[in-house]
């Protein structure tokens, strides 16, 4: 079942969301597929571009909402919701956070989880994002 649809701005593009957990992006002119984006766990409910169609936000039911580069069909950024906050991290591991996410997010290493913050001292760049620079 696709439960989403949208089209690029420049309308070159189709995005649909199903519940087989995946995004996939498609040719309009063709109708060929071009990218199938993986990564969520539950139906993707929602699939939107952004207005230079160069990023792909897709929402589904696993309560995240991740962000997509629309040429390399590489997944550029998750983001999940907190009882009382946000937390947003990419791929390499670098996050931006906002509100209170104590209990809610952390970084695992073996069998030892950290809180945001703990381990910055320890790696070789800073993980957290200052609040005043992009994500990505």
């Amino acid at each position: 079942v696709v439960w989403s649809v949208c089209f690029s701005p420049d309308g070159e593009r189709l995005a649909s969301g199903a519940d087989d957990h995946s995004v996939r992006l498609w040719d309009v002119v063709t109708g060929r597929e071009t990218h199938k984006l993986e990564g969520h766990q539950g139906y993707v409910r929602s699939v939107c571009f952004s207005p230079d169609g160069e990023r792909l936000a897709s929402g589904a039911d696993d309560r995240s909402v991740r962000l997509w580069d629309v040429a390399t069909g590489a997944c550029l950024a998750v983001l999940f919701h907190a009882a009382n906050g946000w937390v947003a991290f990419t791929p390499e591991g670098r996050y931006k956070m906002g509100g209170e996410t104590t209990g809610a997010f952390w970084h695992a290493v073996g069998l030892c989880r950290f809180e945001p913050g703990e381990l910055d001292p320890y790696w070789h760049h800073q993980l957290r994002v200052p609040d005043d620079e992009p994500l990505f």
